[in-house]
């Protein structure tokens, strides 16, 4: 997250923070004892060494047969027939992981390093040129700052210390040598042995109240995110489907007309009905479009206003000019200002990102995708 920086509203607007003696289910000795570098996956260059690759291949081997041993009969087989296979895909995911995972690290670092007034900055650029393109995504962080942003924050760090406890203990273990033999001990282990071994030395070295307050923290702003989506997707259908009815009626006369001379007498009973379900989808996705129009006009408009807040900001702490967004229009005219552009914009991509764009945000793309499944998956939420 973004650093200090004076900020008057960007602060609680962008960045969730906690000043006292201990933060979330962690001590502050906890806290300052985990840095950003911990989180920093090595290099892959392993996989140049044919020697340690086949290593690698064998301990996830192992590991398949270990879990094979516990399915039922013919997914046993199975499992264990394609150990070698599977063990080869999990060694390309640990090369390719650490490479998606060192471009996070990198951005989270960059981030890091920045005030918060810039950061809102950086943030309301995205929001005018980017939020229509993912509508879900940017509603998803509105309703998690809505939901009790600052202890989802304090959940995740939970996790991340715990996990930087266990990554730091399993490092150490995997050069455990206790028979003195030149060789690793977790070399020598069969692979449920080394499943017990990492699991005992989780569970001896992480806290299992901070981990539990964590991911429950963190499941109930899913939760309340999932349900704010899933309010407005519901509201997007209904819409979609008051549009459909209307046109059904519109044009049930005239479809049915020329749709008698297109199918077999026995098949006319179906007409009304194809009628009506091919208006219904027709008017729900214009209806998502109107609301990918809608999100884009909101994000625009909220992150041009978000830009020149934060540089106003950022102006008035150096010295160079006070401007108090409070007293004055002029925040809001560049913001629309600005807002407007990003719209346009926006609009000739016709509210898709470009190939480069798409290319460059994919984990965007991929947590659309997954909100888009979340809510159209899961049940409506309790009243």
């Amino acid at each position: 997250m973004a650093g200090g920086g004076a900020g008057g509203g960007a602060d609680s607007e962008l960045v969730p923070l906690s000043d006292g003696d201990a933060y979330g289910a962690t001590t502050r000795e906890e806290s300052e004892g985990v840095k950003l570098e911990d989180f920093k996956p090595d290099a892959p260059l392993w996989v140049l060494d044919r020697t340690i690759r086949e290593k690698e291949q064998l301990k996830f081997q192992k590991l398949i047969e270990a879990a094979s041993a516990k399915a039922p009969g013919r997914c046993s087989k199975c499992l264990e027939t394609c150990a070698p296979c599977l063990a080869c895909g999990a060694v390309t995911c640990s090369v390719c992981i650490p490479i998606y995972a060192n471009i996070a690290y990198y951005i989270a670092a960059f981030v890091s390093k920045l005030p918060t007034d810039v950061f809102g900055i950086v943030w309301g650029l995205c929001l005018v040129f980017f939020g229509g393109f993912y509508p879900l995504t940017m509603a998803a962080f509105e309703a998690f700052r809505q939901c009790g942003g600052e202890d989802t924050y304090e959940a995740l760090h939970d996790i991340a210390v715990e996990l930087s406890k266990a990554k730091k203990a399993s490092a150490a273990d995997d050069l455990v040598d206790d028979d003195h033999d030149g060789v690793a001990d977790v070399e020598q282990i069969s692979g449920t042995e080394l499943v017990k071994r990492k699991h005992n030395l989780f569970l001896k070295t992480t806290d299992p109240y901070a981990l539990d307050r964590g991911f429950k923290g963190v499941y109930t702003a899913w939760i309340a995110v999932v349900a704010v989506l899933k309010v407005q997707f519901a509201q997007m259908i209904a819409l979609g489907a008051a549009i459909g009815d209307f046109l059904g009626q519109l044009l049930r006369v005239p479809a049915t007309q020329i749709m008698v001379h297109l199918m077999s007498k026995e098949t006319h009973k179906w007409i009304p009905t194809y009628i009506n379900y091919s208006c219904k989808a027709i008017a729900v996705a214009v209806a998502y479009y109107v609301q990918k129009i809608l999100a884009a006009a909101y994000s625009a408009t909220r992150g041009g206003l978000m830009v020149f807040r934060s540089l106003f900001a950022i102006l008035d702490r150096k010295g160079i000019v006070h401007l108090d967004p409070s007293e004055t229009y002029a925040d809001e005219v560049l913001g629309w200002t600005l807002a407007a552009i990003g719209f346009y914009f926006q609009y000739t991509q016709m509210f898709s990102p470009p190939f480069i764009v798409e290319l460059l945000l994919w984990p965007l793309q991929m947590t659309e995708y997954g909100l888009l499944y979340a809510v159209s998956t899961s049940k409506a939420p309790a009243a």
